[in-house]
């Protein structure tokens, strides 16, 4: 009986924190619905950093990937 009660704090305590992060997600959505592109121009930008090399954006995005957030 003890078990399945801890069991079932538990799954309420992950159901609790699955609800506050969809609600962040939707509240950070949201927020940022005035930037999302609305052409192909807008898509590309302005290109980053002139002085910006492919090395530069490579290691960017491995250090990215590395730091991210989303469940692996």
């Amino acid at each position: 009986m003890r078990r399945l009660e801890t069991e079932n704090n538990a799954s309420r305590t992950h159901e609790h924190a699955a609800a506050q992060a969809r609600a962040e997600i939707l509240r950070l959505a949201e927020s940022q619905r005035a930037t999302l592109a609305t052409s192909f121009a807008d898509l590309l930008g302005d290109g980053g950093p002139p002085e910006e090399t492919a090395d530069d954006m490579i290691r960017a995005t491995r250090e990215w990937r590395d730091t991210s957030s989303y469940m692996k």
